[in-house]
């Protein structure tokens, strides 16, 4: 069953992912996920990818939590749009992003850098998926009125990726970006925020990767402006088995995996009994996250 972290005080009738088929197994009469971009994928040197791993990509699929559709409907009422035509969704990882533009797009056309991560996408009779990088858009100039990228800015290159989005979309096109992350704060639990930023940082470093917000020189020399800016919090709820199934989707967690410094259960095992004092057996936390949404034309 697919599963996916509700956020708190968040409405409305779009499907939750859970209830949506994956587009490997999807009896849906729809595109199917088209695989092969049309020049080979290139990536940044410098920016590794950790997500190439069938178990990584279910685990992130059920345990992310479900932001996009909130943080669209304030970017849309920025934008005074309602409905788009075209839309490009870059970095859509196990389609999350792809289900809240399905909602506001006639068609959308999601990509990822990742196959195993689309292997874990929802078939909807809109969205299309696609093999790619967000350094190369390889569609004809002018074909979207929206690009967005959601939590997948700091995997970029943001000089290419913003020059490709100016080439790709239509003169009046919008450029939409939002980054969410986990702020380290449980609610009513202090411990945990001590803990995230001496045990968990030290183990667990940051690896190498982009900036998390937007470069806005890079995006004014593209030729974009930034027509708006903001931040909203959510808190999403975690048993303790879910929050370590969240943090083994992390950077910080999977940069150590894939160097081979330690294995996957003496991790989880570890997460275990540090978050045995913070998060008792039975008891469920209050995790509170922030999202930062920019608009760009």
């Amino acid at each position: 069953m697919r599963e996916n972290r509700k956020i708190a005080h968040l409405g409305g009738d779009m499907p939750h992912p859970q209830s949506l088929p994956s587009a490997a197994d999807s009896v849906i009469s729809a595109p199917p996920p088209q695989s092969q971009p049309a020049e080979p994928c290139s990536r940044p040197a410098s920016l590794p990818n950790y997500f190439t791993s069938e178990e990584v990509a279910a685990r992130y699929t059920k345990v992310r939590p479900f932001f996009h559709q909130e943080a669209l409907r304030r970017l849309c009422g920025v934008a005074a749009i309602e409905r788009f035509h075209r839309a490009l969704d870059v970095g859509c990882g196990t389609g999350q992003s792809s289900i809240a533009l399905s909602s506001i797009a006639d068609r959308v056309i999601a990509m990822d850098a990742s196959q195993e991560m689309l292997n874990h996408a929802p078939s909807l009779p809109n969205v299309s998926y696609r093999l790619g990088v967000a350094e190369q858009l390889d569609f004809p100039a002018g074909e979207f009125d929206l690009v967005s990228a959601s939590s997948a800015l700091h995997w970029f290159d943001q000089e290419r990726f913003f020059s490709q989005c100016r080439k790709v979309l239509a003169p009046a096109g919008l450029l939409a970006v939002c980054n969410d992350h986990f702020t380290t704060h449980m609610q009513d639990a202090p411990a945990c925020t001590r803990w995230m930023r001496t045990r968990f940082a030290k183990r667990f470093p940051s690896p190498r990767r982009g900036m998390r917000d937007i470069d806005e020189r890079k995006a004014l020399d593209a030729g974009f402006t930034v027509a708006h800016r903001s931040s909203f919090t959510h808190l999403v709820c975690f048993s303790r088995e879910e929050f370590i199934a969240y943090l083994l989707t992390r950077s910080n967690t999977l940069a150590a995996l894939q160097r081979g410094d330690q294995a996957e259960a003496s991790v989880a095992e570890w997460l275990g009994r540090e978050l045995a004092p913070i998060l008792p057996d039975g008891v469920s936390g209050q995790f509170l996250f922030k999202c930062n949404l920019w608009l760009l034309r």
